[in-house]
């Protein structure tokens, strides 16, 4: 068996939740043997079977669960700024 390695940053982590969300769909993903992600740079590390699944699906999965694959400082791929922005997050003050 043959094993390559997919690395990408991913737009639009904001926590660590949603790094694991983020590992547990590749882990989900056939073919992909582990999936490991450094939160504070949005790095995501896929070690795969290219017998079993491409590159192509493996950022298609990411669109589909919301996280798409990007370029390194490509805007929405910092998970510093992104807290910041986040809807949720409660106005100054209140």
């Amino acid at each position: 068996m043959e094993e390559k390695a997919f690395v990408t940053h991913v737009k639009g982590i904001y926590c660590r939740q949603c790094a694991e969300v983020i590992v547990g769909t590749m882990l989900q993903t056939r073919g992909v043997l582990d999936a490991a992600i450094v939160y504070l740079r949005a790095e995501l590390t896929v070690r795969y079977d290219p017998e079993i699944v491409t590159e192509k699906k493996i950022r298609d999965r990411l669109d589909a669960c919301g996280y798409p694959s990007c370029e390194k400082g490509a805007p929405g791929s910092n998970p510093i700024l992104n807290a910041l922005r986040h809807p949720l997050r409660r106005a100054p003050g209140k």
